[in-house]
């Protein structure tokens, strides 16, 4: 039983499982062959999400694609549901779950429910199976080592492949955030979103 809610399967899980799981609200992902249930997201977790994938695919070249909710099989035994993701998978040839291999940059809304999956597990295992960016998106306030003064939430952590240095970007300031566009053994190509984080959360307004 994960997250109190029986399931009558023989462990381990595949990837292939989560297409079997009850359409029941929860959000099912496998890790190592361990199911992982969580809560279905709140309104403002979700409202995050959307305007993300909106934001992100007004810079996006011809081919790819911004979505939400979709698998990523990083292995047989292994797969998430990011909050967005950017693929250049042609969605005529890909019918369910989409290999790392098409996966170029990968965002996780953080949630009180998810949080060391989001921090931790999840950036790691994406850079091992060679997604060059993540973006992690922490509404609240969080802490942040390394940090000179407090981050202004909503705020965006990034990190892309081959560099050093994780940037974060706080709410009430524009700023340009990188996103990855290709797999480029020699270091992703990159463009930038520009906007400020404050525009994720609150009422909508018209730029968006």
């Amino acid at each position: 039983m994960v997250g109190g809610i029986a399931l009558a399967h023989a462990a381990p899980y595949t990837v292939d499982d989560l297409f079997a799981m009850p359409d029941d609200g929860n959000r099912y992902e496998v890790l190592d062959g361990a199911l992982i249930v969580s809560p279905a997201p709140t309104y403002r977790h979700q409202v995050a999400a959307d305007r993300l994938r909106a934001l992100i695919a007004e810079v996006l070249p011809d081919g790819l694609e911004a979505v939400t909710a979709t698998a990523v099989r990083l292995d047989d035994d292994t797969g998430f549901i990011p909050d967005v993701l950017v693929t250049d998978a042609d969605p005529e040839q890909i019918s369910r779950d989409i290999p790392t291999a098409r996966v170029l940059t990968v965002m996780e809304v953080v949630s009180p429910s998810t949080r060391t999956q989001d921090r931790i597990t999840k950036p790691a295992r994406y850079a091992a199976a060679g997604i060059p960016c993540y973006w992690r998106v922490e509404l609240d306030a969080f802490p942040m080592l390394g940090q000179s003064g407090p981050i202004e939430p909503p705020a965006i952590v990034v990190t892309v492949t081959g560099s050093a240095e994780t940037l974060t970007f706080g709410a009430g300031k524009q700023a340009a955030v990188p996103l990855a566009i290709d797999r480029d053994p020699g270091g992703p190509t990159l463009v930038y979103v520009k906007f400020d984080p404050a525009a994720l959360t609150g009422r909508r307004h018209a730029a968006l």
